[in-house]
């Protein structure tokens, strides 16, 4: 993958913490962040919902599934249940984009959630995509290496986060989930799964 894309990324998600940083002075903004804190002064979440309730947005990259081989995402709480997320992401020859609706289940550290969306892949200038296993099973190799693709997913996926619920760290939360990519023009399902990372301002 060239380096522009991952350059490209980082920009991305160093954007969107600004924009969410500039936004939260609105008090009545859905990105306003009302941290709780505890009699001592730490930060102290009971709950993912609580968290989730108290910092709207996130900021976020993934290794894998729905946005190719690197993604960069931002994940929006409408509350405490419920999440919208929209990503992009890059590989070999190839960009992604993508957008799902995330349930959020009740937990502690360990926190169980499902998602639903949809996500394009579309080529890119380069060598070859024929390196991506998830396009790898709905294109034959010549198509790969002519660069003549352009698929669009529905995406069904269940994961698990971590959540850090107290300390400096609080907000930045591990991700790892299992999803079924269904391309709708060639009717053909894909299984894949991706790690990540997400901070929650």
């Amino acid at each position: 993958m060239k380096l522009s894309y991952i350059f490209g990324l980082l920009v991305f998600t160093l954007g969107l913490s600004t924009v969410s940083t500039a936004l939260s002075a609105e008090t009545n903004s859905i990105f306003n962040s009302q941290r709780k804190v505890d009699s001592d002064g730490t930060e102290l979440y009971s709950s993912n919902f609580e968290l989730k309730q108290s910092r709207k947005i996130g900021a976020g990259l993934s290794l894998g599934g729905e946005y190719g081989l690197f993604g960069a995402f931002a994940e929006i709480n409408v509350d405490q249940e419920y999440a919208i997320r929209l990503g992009l992401g890059a590989g070999d020859s190839y960009g992604t984009v993508g957008f799902s609706l995330k349930k959020n289940f009740e937990a502690q550290y360990l926190s169980p959630y499902t998602k639903v969306g949809y996500s394009k892949w579309y080529s890119t200038s380069g060598n070859t995509a024929d390196s991506s296993s998830t396009l790898s099973q709905i294109y034959s190799k010549d198509e790969l290496v002519q660069r003549n693709f352009n698929a669009d997913f529905i995406v069904a996926a269940f994961g698990i986060e971590y959540n850090q619920l107290e300390g400096e760290l609080s907000g930045l939360n591990l991700i790892g989930e299992v999803s079924l990519m269904a391309e709708v023009k060639k009717t053909q399902m894909v299984p894949t799964g991706s790690v990540g990372v997400v901070y929650f301002y």
